[in-house]
């Protein structure tokens, strides 16, 4: 039997990689299907075309609009039945937040048989390695692999990070700079609660706050494979421009990705002096919820980046989001908490900095800084003042910590809603 997990591990690693056990393995069924159209599924559908590899078809949302990709027909998911043992799913939709609730629905129909398309592709097509530098030229840009919590970038810039900091590494798949709390959408269901935030409690974090904390983070950590930096809405900061260049400072991370929606307008300003090749803008999709005049404010956004030559990607419709559960304090125990965070898929991937402090993810974020509640066990001081080994001390042992208080607000089960939905919900007080 073909040892999967071995493979994924070949290929985060940043080395070079042997596919030619997986192309077998991937032989070995009579059905083959693509789970995801779009880039990374045509990038993976065609690498295996090149292997002669037929592929059965794709399964994908939009298959009245693709009809086929690289001559595959595109069908609707799940509308017609395989046999389960003789089917096996390339999973080749890029966007992990929704990942684990669109895997389980395969699950649900009996395809048991699934191989992650976005490691498969970072081992098959992916033409980065320990040997080069990382660029979101190539990566991001390419629209085919969505770096944000991508393994093998994290092991790229580790191995060319140097180890000069005390006791054992901290090198990290990603973390998040949230930048402000205020938005120019209502979305019901914001994983950053945004529309619970109280009036005294929005606005944007002060610029030297924010650099202060690059600084102390990105020194205490030895790398990172992708930062994100987030509101809110990430350009209704004014001081973009000196936050992608206080980060230009910084060796030792692979990416650092400034999320939009896209509908609010970028002014030239906050993109000047934007040079770094590590640095993208990732234009959401949201145009489904947008005025006519939302939409031509996106047009401009994404030409005046353009003009600027910095990177940029744009997402393309994602039917369904993952509803975030509410802020509530739920009646559980510790076994509970520490059942919640041994089987949770964000921490330690999904840290979160905010002024001044190091959070659990944006559950944690938003139930401190809202008022929900403080727990400060569930968060790192960046501005204690001790030494640097000290910190470090500290932040290994919070994240290893068994439980966070943060995971007594949090829930097992997601609903899976209508994307961008605007509208406004209480998270704060349980109904």
């Amino acid at each position: 039997m073909f040892n999967l997990e071995e493979f994924y591990k070949k290929c985060k690693s940043g080395e070079k990689v042997d596919c030619s056990g997986i192309f077998e393995y991937i032989k070995g069924f009579k059905n083959i299907i693509l789970r995801g159209a779009a880039g990374q599924g045509k990038a993976v559908g065609k690498r295996l075309l090149e292997e002669g590899i037929n592929v059965t078809l794709y399964w994908d949302q939009r298959y009245e609009e693709l009809q086929s990709v690289n001559g595959i027909v595109v069908e609707k998911p799940f509308e017609k039945k395989f046999d389960s043992e003789d089917t096996i799913v390339i999973y080749c939709i890029p966007n992990h937040v929704i990942m684990p609730e669109l895997m389980e629905e395969l699950k649900k129909e009996n395809y048991n048989n699934i191989i992650r398309g976005d490691i498969l592709y970072s081992g098959s097509v992916c033409e980065l390695s320990n040997d080069t530098k990382l660029s979101a030229q190539k990566c991001w840009a390419s629209g085919e692999c969505r770096s944000v919590i991508c393994e093998k970038a994290q092991n790229i810039i580790k191995n060319q990070t140097s180890y000069d900091k005390s006791g054992d590494r901290i090198d990290l798949t990603y973390c998040c700079f949230i930048i402000n709390s205020i938005c120019n959408l209502t979305c019901k269901h914001c994983v950053q609660f945004i529309n619970n935030y109280p009036l005294h409690a929005r606005g944007n974090v002060p610029v030297e706050t924010i650099c202060r904390d690059i600084d102390i983070f990105l020194d205490m950590i030895d790398s990172v494979g992708t930062i994100s930096v987030m509101g809110g809405e990430t350009f209704m900061h004014p001081d973009i421009a000196k936050i992608a260049k206080k980060f230009s400072e910084k060796k030792n991370f692979g990416f650092v990705s400034f999320p939009t929606n896209g509908l609010y307008p970028i002014k030239p300003e906050q993109l000047e002096g934007i040079t770094d090749p590590r640095i993208v803008i990732a234009f959401g999709y949201y145009l489904h919820v947008a005025t006519e005049e939302q939409k031509e404010i996106y047009r401009k956004n994404v030409e005046l980046v353009k003009s600027y030559g910095i990177t940029y990607t744009e997402s393309l419709h994602l039917p369904s989001w993952v509803a975030p559960t509410g802020m509530y304090k739920r009646n559980v125990d510790e076994q509970y908490m520490t059942n919640l965070k041994t089987g949770c898929t964000m921490p330690p991937r999904n840290l979160q900095v905010k002024n001044g402090k190091v959070h659990t993810c944006d559950k944690g974020v938003a139930v401190y800084n809202i008022g929900v509640a403080d727990y400060p066990s569930d968060y790192v001081d960046l501005t204690k003042g001790v030494s640097l080994d000290e910190m470090r001390t500290e932040f290994r042992k919070f994240v290893d910590r068994p439980f966070y208080y943060t995971c007594g607000h949090c829930s097992v089960g997601l609903e899976k809603v209508e994307s961008a939905t605007q509208g406004k919900i209480d998270m704060i007080n349980k109904i």
